[in-house]
């Protein structure tokens, strides 16, 4: 699709929880003669105003206030809207890429590309290619292709949970994990798995070396920013 056409532009609807890249974002892709059909700065709200504006694309940040941005694409996916989601963050991690365009994202990028590049990488998603800054574009034949590949290597080395998503945790870890994002100590975590405070060490030690962070908070925080657990 030509961006140049006037008459017929790409629509989009961006879904940020700051003002002021939401404003940056919609200068810029208006001047380059995109239209923006509307903004949401939580996951909620995106949620209703996607399924009433059946946008041609979503740029949507991944940490969202409340719904993780890979869990509404996935929720949005999963009810066959036709728009296509480009998940956009700001603490951009390679790693990820497979996890977020598992989620039915057609692409993931950071943002600290330039107006034109982001342009660009609208322009090949409307055209039909999945994108992202590590990987080249590709058709959905190719990107399936990428993806079994992916996943069979992933699935050697990492669990799935229930949602679908791989992650390097066990079960286990992932429950203290979980108990550690809503504050818990190990005193805490041990009790409300039954466990011993002792375990609760050994699982810690191995979740931080795992997701190699320094200490609890940083684990805690890479589990939300990747949709492991629920805030």
């Amino acid at each position: 699709m030509d961006v140049s056409d006037q008459s017929n532009p790409i629509t989009i609807h961006i879904v940020d929880d700051h003002e002021i890249f939401q404003t940056g974002l919609l200068d810029a892709l208006e001047k380059f003669g995109m239209k923006v059909v509307g903004r949401s700065s939580n996951g909620y709200d995106a949620l209703h105003n996607i399924r009433a504006q059946r946008p041609d694309i979503v740029l949507m940040d991944i940490g969202l206030p409340d719904i993780n941005g890979v869990h509404l694409a996935r929720q949005l996916t999963q009810e066959r809207i036709p728009s296509r989601i480009i998940l956009i963050t700001g603490l951009h991690d390679p790693a990820q890429t497979l996890y977020n365009l598992r989620s039915g994202a057609w692409g993931y990028l950071s943002k600290s590309i330039t107006a034109g590049e982001l342009v660009k990488i609208i322009e090949t998603v409307a055209a039909g290619y999945y994108v992202a800054e590590d990987m080249p574009k590709m058709t959905p034949e190719q990107f399936r292709t990428w993806m079994d590949t992916q996943l069979s290597v992933v699935s050697r080395n990492a669990r799935e949970t229930s949602t679908g998503h791989y992650v390097p945790l066990s079960p286990r870890e992932l429950e203290i994990l979980t108990c550690l994002t809503m504050g818990m100590s190990n005193k805490e975590i041990a009790q409300h798995l039954h466990i011993s405070q002792q375990t609760v060490k050994n699982h810690m030690t191995s979740i931080m070396t795992k997701l190699n962070v320094n200490d609890r908070t940083q684990a805690a925080l890479t589990a939300l920013r990747n949709g492991w657990v629920s805030r």
